[in-house]
Formats: structure tokens, C-alpha cells, sequence
């Protein structure tokens, strides 16, 4: 029999008490006068530890005797946040002693033994070895009669449901309220001494109101009462045994017996245990160690000990002992190398351009029509800290070039990139459109000596991104926009001979990114973006070779050529990113992360009159980073 009493009361504001140490936390309790068996089942001095470095939480849910508080007792209850009350006992034993309620509690009455127990004209029984065996049998009953596990597999759901603080009780606390206990102390990992332990505790909270009542009774019955009144081991035992007969285990009892659902046995532990640590953590770095971090933290939020996806993977992982790589994942390290990949995405449209900006070869007031495709391969290999990385541009950008005069030259170019990014089971997809300028001054002329060069460029990215959870925790999707801003000075020397051009020079770049904050959607791990604010300052030694023409039929003249450059970071090479769940940070590194880059291009140009044709191919080498870049050119001067 099950009857939802609910008074029309408002419901206390609860929230779960956090523990950080599996060694445990003391509990203090408060002893009640007329409640004498109301206790917290999280420990009794103590909060008890449970399996997997876990510990359990203090005010989730209270057990006790009916429910006949003082005065002071009920100011003390009231200060609980006690949400749900869940009465065990009959109709009759509820019509004799109803329950003074918590203020703001709601009431639900669960007849776990359908009346069956308790009676008012009692048993038949008159001594203690019959009192023993019958406690004996309800124990096993609560194991083997149908009702009885029905009316308990609703008090298990409705406890998984409820928000807030819950108590339990029957009318002296100790049997129906005993194994309620003992099983939800089992489903979150306590030892079966410390179980058993805390089922003999009644002895020692009732102890006066049973001693009182035992010496009011003649001699002949007093020993059958006190084996009715007090707990004994056997009594407890009966009814695991009973669990482990026609079940199996006591998990067995729970999904067989109860039909208990996977979920809700997670959510009851959920509740009831904080895990100190998940598995694997104490050995993670970087960003997986954030990850886990965040996982264990989400812990105390609204996530944890509900019917979520995320209570459900957390708990299923503990039990198998493995986070399944979503520790690496939820922290979004894509976004990281996103925002990485786009500050470098200067110097590939920089380099792409070259060397159809420059103005030489020709004339004065001449201009250069061109076009140039660009492309990009780029690997970063995982660590200890990061996952690994890859990313892959493709793009064009046309522009114009103009020889003002001998020394003087400028050109102006527009253009798109699309960029793609792959990390930690996320990827990335942007599209930057873009304006790039730039000059070039040779105080002794363009073709010779010494030279300086400026450029700038602005553009707007699009942005998108996917992460793909797994575990049943979703794919967190988001989008945003922003812009790239970069400029860079070269200062150089070019020099000529008959068969050889050699340009060497020094340079700074510097890029400036700014992402809108954003919020993913699709999972219930999905971040709340914090806006991306990047710059990056690099120096660079460059030179650059070119043979000279060589002639071929037809008018057309092939020059070969090559580059190598090296740079270097000045102003800190991480880049990282940040985001939110449920209120709590994250920040994630992307996986490149070095200083000093080096490279090397091979590359060759075709000359038809006016019609100018290159090629260039480069090879990018950065710590764990392995790149492939490449640039197809086509100009027309006139």
C-alpha cells in the first residue's frame, strides 16, 4: 500500500554537503529527546568511507523513530532543510501516533509491511527465542514477500526523486528502518562491518526508552520483549542471506529483486557518496587533470545525484574504473588550439603572398594583377599535458601590387581562409575573410640593397565548433565570430650577382585575436565560453636564395628558389582557453606550445612576358608540430 499524503507546504531550499577527504569528516548530529533513534545515516560520530575513495555526505537522508519531537526538538529539525518525511508504518500504527512534521516538509506514507506487523493484539508468542525467530522471518520477508519489496522499491525511487533532505522511519526505527538503512548503505560502497555496526547503533540510541520499559514489565516477559526491542546481528543477517539465496548478491536483490533500474541505484549513490578522487586521477596532467578536475568537481552541482547523463557515466566509471577518456574532452581543448591555430594564420597568408608583394621586376607606376591559392597541413603530436592536434587551412586571396617607384612599392589584397581543427574528439571549422596591405622602401632601390617592409592585415572570423562527448553525455555544439588583426616589419638586405639572389633579413609579427563568449548547447557538459582575448609576438631571421632565370623555349624563364627561416616567441607561446559547467572553470592549453619554429620552403616561379606563374612548398618544424604548407600564384603585370 502506498498513499501520498501532501500538505500544501512550501519546500525548504537544500543543498548537499560536500566532503573532501575519504578519510573521513565527524558528524554532529543532534541527539533528540523524543525522537531517540533519529540519526543521519552518513555515519554516527563519523561520516563512514565507502569504496572507491568515496565518503559519505552528511544531511542527504535521516532515519528515526515516529516522529514525536519536543518543542526543542522540532526547532532543531526545522533547521535541517528536511524536504520529504517517508512514514513505513500501517494505517493503525500512523491513526495511534501521527507524525509531527518539519516545518516545510512534505508527507508520504509507504506501509511497507501492509499491516502486517505490529498489530495491536500482537503474536503469539511468549518467549524470547520465538521473539528472536520472528525477527528473524520479518527480515527474511523483507527479502522474499512481493509486496514487501514492492512497497521498498517505492521508498528507494521516491528517495531517488526527492529534492532536499529526506527521513525515513517506522515506529521504533530499527527493523523496517533498519534495512531500509542497510541497503542504502550498500548501494554506496560501505563495508558490511561498518553496515552492521550501524545497525546495532539503535541499541545504544534507545537504550534508555528499552531499559525503562523492559523493568516496567514482569520478569516472564521481559526477556521476549527485549528480544523484540534490541537489535542483534542475526537479525540483519537473516535477511542478507536471505538476499544471497534467492539472488545471488545483494545487486542481485537490487535489480531482480526490487527491479531497482541502473539509474536509480546511480542517482541513490549519487546523493550519498562524494568520491575524493575518480579513477586514474591522481596520475593525469595538463588537461586531462583539468578534465578530471571538473568531473569530480560536478560532484556537488545539480548534475550529480539526479536522473543525468552525467550522474550516470560518473557512476557507471567508478564502477568500472576507467573514465573513458572523457576527462580529456570536457574541457574543450579544441577551442584552445582553435584560437592557437588562428594566431598563426597570419603568417600563412603573409607567407602565401610572397613574392607577388614585393614590386620587383617591375617598372615604375607598373602594376601586378595576381591571385594565389592557399594551403595547409599541420600536426601536433599529444603529451603528457595535451592531446594531440591537427589542423588544415585552405583559402585565396587575390590582390593588387603596385611600383610606385624606384624605391617605393605597395600592394593591397582581400581574401578567405577556411581552417579546420581536430583535437581531443572536437573539431573546429572557421572562415576568415580578410584585407591585407603592405609597403615596401629600398632607399637604393627595389631590385637591390637595403630594405624595409610593413604590412598589416584585418578580418573577420566565423566560427563554429563541435565536441563529441561520448558515454551518452552528447555532442556540445557552439558558434561565434571575431576578429584577427596582425602587422609585421622586416628590415633586409638583398643582394645580386650573376647566378645568385640572396635576401637575408630580420623581423617581428605580431597577431591580435578577439572571440566572442559563447554557449554551447547539446550536452549537459556543454561550456559557457568565456570571450577569447590572444596575441602573440614573434621575432624571425629569414633568408631568402633565388637562382638565376633560366631560359626556355617558347620565351618562357624558370627561376628557382628556396627559404628557410627561423622564429621565435617572444611574449609566452601557450595559448588556452576557459569555459564554465555548472558554474565551475575549466581552462584548457592548446597542444602547440613551442618558442622557436623552424622552416624551410622550396619554390619556383615561371615567367611568360607579362604572366607570371609560382610555386611554393614548405616544411614546418615546432617541437612535437610537423607541418606541410603550400601556395599556388598567378600574376599579371600591366
Amino acid at each position: 500500500m502506498y498513499q501520498r499524503i501532501v500538505f500544501p507546504v512550501s519546500v525548504v531550499a537544500f543543498s548537499i554537503a560536500s566532503a573532501h577527504a575519504a578519510d573521513t569528516y565527524e558528524l554532529n548530529t543532534p541527539r533528540l529527546t523524543g525522537m531517540d533513534n533519529f540519526r543521519d545515516i552518513a555515519g554516527t560520530t563519523e561520516a563512514y568511507a565507502t569504496a572507491n575513495d568515496g565518503v559519505m555526505r552528511a544531511g542527504v537522508f535521516y532515519r528515526s523513530n515516529v516522529l514525536t519531537p519536543t518543542a526543542d526538538d522540532l526547532i532543531v529539525l526545522n533547521s535541517l532543510g528536511i524536504s520529504s518525511v517517508f512514514d513505513l508504518r500501517s494505517d493503525w500504527e500512523v491513526s495511534a501516533t501521527p507524525d509531527a512534521l518539519p516545518s516545510g516538509a512534505q508527507y508520504f506514507q509507504i506501509d511497507i509491511l501492509g499491516g502486517a506487523l505490529g498489530l495491536p493484539n500482537g503474536y503469539d508468542i511468549t518467549t524470547a527465542q520465538e521473539a528472536g525467530e520472528l525477527m528473524e522471518a520479518t527480515n527474511r520477508a523483507f527479502v522474499s514477500d512481493a509486496s514487501t519489496r514492492e512497497q521498498f522499491k517505492l521508498l528507494f525511487e521516491e528517495l531517488a526523486l526527492t529534492d532536499g533532505a529526506a527521513l525515513f522511519h517506522c515506529s521504533s526505527g530499527k527493523d523496517r528502518t533498519g534495512w531500509a538503512t542497510a541497503v542504502l548503505l550498500s548501494i554506496a560502497g560501505v563495508s558490511s562491518e561498518t553496515i552492521l555496526e550501524n545497525y546495532m547503533a539503535t541499541n545504544a540510541y534507545t537504550s534508555d526508552r528499552v531499559t525503562a520499559l523492559l523493568a516496567s514489565l514482569p520478569a516472564d516477559q521481559a526477556a521476549m520483549w527485549q528480544a523484540l526491542m534490541v537489535q542483534r546481528p542475526e537479525y540483519l543477517q537473516a535477511g542478507l542471506n536471505e538476499a544471497a539465496a534467492l539472488y545471488g548478491s545483494m545487486e542481485g536483490y537490487l535489480e531482480s529483486g526490487l527491479g531497482l533500474s541502473k539509474e536509480t541505484i546511480y542517482v541513490l549513490r549519487g546523493k550519498m557518496v562524494y568520491f575524493s578522487s575518480l579513477p586514474g586521477q591522481a596520475e593525469l596532467l595538463g588537461n586531462a587533470a583539468a578534465g578530471a578536475k571538473l568531473l569530480q568537481e560536478l560532484q556537488n552541482s545539480s548534475l550529480s545525484g539526479a536522473f543525468t547523463a552525467y550522474n550516470y557515466y560518473l557512476q557507471s566509471s567508478i564502477e568500472q574504473g576507467n573514465l573513458n577518456r572523457v576527462e580529456s574532452k570536457i574541457g574543450g581543448q579544441v577551442l584552445a588550439d582553435t584560437a592557437s591555430y588562428l594566431l598563426r594564420q597570419g603568417s600563412l597568408i603573409q607567407d602565401s603572398a610572397q613574392p607577388l608583394t614585393t614590386g620587383i621586376g617591375l617598372r615604375t607606376g607598373q602594376r601586378r594583377i595576381w591571385s594565389t591559392g592557399i594551403a595547409d597541413q599541420t600536426r601536433t603530436g599529444s603529451s603528457n599535458h595535451t592531446a594531440g592536434s591537427d589542423t588544415n587551412s585552405q583559402g585565396m586571396m587575390v590582390g593588387l601590387t603596385q611600383n610606385f617607384n624606384d624605391m617605393l612599392s605597395g600592394y593591397a589584397s582581400f581574401g578567405y581562409v577556411h581552417g579546420g581543427v581536430n583535437a581531443a574528439d572536437g573539431h573546429s571549422s572557421n572562415n576568415t575573410t580578410f584585407l591585407s596591405v603592405g609597403t615596401r622602401f629600398a632607399p637604393d632601390g627595389l631590385e637591390k640593397g637595403l630594405f624595409m617592409s610593413v604590412h598589416g592585415l584585418a578580418g573577420y572570423v566565423d566560427y563554429d565548433s563541435s565536441r563529441d562527448l561520448t558515454m551518452g553525455l552528447g555532442t556540445a555544439k557552439g558558434e561565434t565570430h571575431g576578429s584577427l588583426t596582425g602587422a609585421g616589419l622586416d628590415l633586409g638586405y638583398r643582394a645580386q650577382t650573376k647566378n645568385v639572389t640572396v635576401e637575408p633579413s630580420l623581423g617581428v609579427r605580431y597577431s591580435q585575436l578577439e572571440l566572442a563568449k559563447f554557449n554551447e548547447s547539446g550536452s549537459e557538459l556543454a561550456l559557457d565560453v568565456d570571450e577569447t582575448q590572444g596575441s602573440n609576438t614573434a621575432a624571425l631571421a629569414n633568408l631568402n636564395i633565388s637562382l638565376a632565370p633560366i631560359e626556355l623555349s617558347g620565351g618562357w624563364r624558370v627561376s628557382p628558389g628556396g627559404r628557410v627561416r627561423y622564429t621565435r616567441d617572444l611574449d609566452g607561446h601557450d595559448v588556452n582557453s576557459s569555459g564554465s559547467v555548472e558554474g565551475l572553470t575549466v581552462r584548457q592549453r592548446a597542444a602547440f606550445n613551442s618558442k622557436d619554429q623552424f622552416s624551410a620552403a622550396l619554390n619556383v616561379s615561371a615567367n611568360l612576358k607579362q604572366l607570371t606563374f609560382a610555386a611554393e612548398v614548405t616544411a614546418v618544424k615546432a617541437g612535437r608540430t610537423d607541418g606541410l604548407a603550400g601556395s599556388l600564384k598567378v600574376g599579371y603585370d600591366f
